[in-house]
């Protein structure tokens, strides 16, 4: 009879715990709703989106990575101005289906919009002025590149056999002064303000594909002008 009633107590008091859980977890969702109903009502979307993450951390939801809305795809090429660097994008394939072999290629990296000019094509062997035939697409380039603010680097780069002339040292030397005479053209043509660029010179340290092979060779050797992704600060 004693054993009967002390299971009888033990099952009342379970159910009473039971029954302040459930409380608990009542009072705490409505706590999170009226939160989140704050934060709709808040015009600052990061504000909105940082009061969502504490609360989803708080009841176990999943919190909104990196500011991304919820259904957003997610792209390593994504970003800001990603959008509108792919607008640039189309306009300069566009411009380049007017020149067959116009030297020209184009891909998005981490970096931005990538302009690839082909040394092979705007520059002779071992020279650092540009081809005269080549002007008449570095200036299509120009006409889509120059309404932009974006920050934009000008890159030179060689391949990996010694260069042996009077005119430059290395191939260190060589890049740089093959970015150098793409930057001036640039300026030069455009109205693009000059805080927007900044150049650099890398010689062969750092390919895209084998110094083994004259095809690789000759996909190294090119000048790079990269659109970022951001305007520049002036």
């Amino acid at each position: 009879m004693e054993e009967h009633e002390e299971g009888g107590s033990g099952a009342g008091h379970e159910s009473s715990e039971r029954w302040l859980v459930s409380y608990a977890d009542f009072i705490t969702l409505l706590f999170a709703l009226f939160v989140l109903l704050y934060a709709v009502s808040n015009r600052s979307k990061q504000h909105r989106e940082r009061i969502y993450n504490n609360v989803a951390n708080a009841v176990g939801a999943r919190p909104i990575a990196g500011g991304m809305r919820p259904g957003m795809a997610r792209s390593g090429l994504g970003g800001p101005g990603a959008g509108r660097l792919a607008g640039v994008m189309r306009q300069l394939n566009q411009a380049m289906m007017k020149f067959p072999k116009s030297g020209v290629t184009l891909k998005m990296d981490s970096r931005g919009l990538v302009i690839s000019l082909s040394a092979a094509r705007f520059f002779a062997s071992g020279d650092a002025d540009i081809t005269p035939s080549q002007l008449a697409v570095l200036d299509a380039v120009i006409k889509v590149i120059a309404p932009l603010k974006n920050a934009m680097e000008i890159d030179g780069f060689t391949d990996s056999k010694p260069i042996h002339n009077s005119n430059f040292r290395d191939n260190w030397e060589l890049s740089a002064a093959r970015a150098g005479t793409v930057l001036r053209y640039v300026l030069s043509h455009s109205a693009i303000n000059p805080q927007q660029l900044s150049l650099a010179g890398y010689g062969p340290y750092r390919p895209v594909a084998s110094n083994a092979t004259a095809q690789g060779r000759a996909l190294n050797r090119r000048v790079e002008i990269v659109i970022k992704r951001a305007p520049k600060p002036l």
